[in-house]
C-alpha cells in the first residue's frame, strides 16, 4: 500500500505544480487591467482603431 499512497501523493503534487505553472504563464501572457485601461485612455475615442484600415 505504501507505493500506492506515494503514487497518489505524487499525482496531487504534480497537479498543484501544473496549476501554478499554468497560472504563471497566463499572468505573463495577459496584460493587466491597468495596462489595458492606460492604453485605451491614450487613444482618441473619436478615431477608429488602426486595424480598421483607411478610406
Amino acid at each position: 500500500m505504501v507505493p500506492f499512497r506515494f503514487m497518489l501523493l505524487s499525482a496531487v503534487v504534480a497537479a498543484v505544480l501544473a496549476a501554478i505553472g499554468v497560472t504563471a504563464v497566463m499572468a505573463a501572457i495577459n496584460p493587466s487591467a491597468t495596462e489595458v485601461a492606460t492604453n485605451i485612455a491614450d487613444n482618441d475615442p473619436a478615431t477608429p482603431p488602426d486595424f480598421y484600415g483607411t478610406r
